[in-house]
């Protein structure tokens, strides 16, 4: 499966971007996401209605994931993002920081 990730905004005005492949990363971390994947639900929190707010301070998420059968986009911010969605948000947040650290 391959993923871009995106995250801008905030007080700091953050802009991380990140695409990766599941299959390299570290077997704990892959399993970690798809256990967050599956709890996010992703396929009903595109459906369900969300509402179009965003506070200055909050940031905005773009994430693709694709594999051989489909491809998939969903945007999010703090304030729309389903509270079974913000689990996984976190985490690619934080392994983005982390790949951008490690360059």
């Amino acid at each position: 499966m391959h993923i871009k990730f995106s995250c801008i905004g905030g007080f700091a005005n953050l802009d991380l971007n990140f695409e990766i492949d599941t299959d390299e990363l570290p077997k704990e971390k892959y399993e970690e996401l798809q256990n967050l994947m599956k709890q996010a639900d992703l396929h009903n929190a595109a459906q369900s209605k969300m509402v179009k707010t965003q506070g200055f301070d909050s940031f905005s998420y773009q994430l693709d994931i694709a594999d051989e059968k489909k491809k998939q986009s969903f945007s999010f911010t703090d304030t729309t993002a389903p509270e079974e969605v913000r689990p996984l948000l976190d985490y690619l947040r934080n392994l983005a920081i982390e790949i951008k650290m490690a360059e």
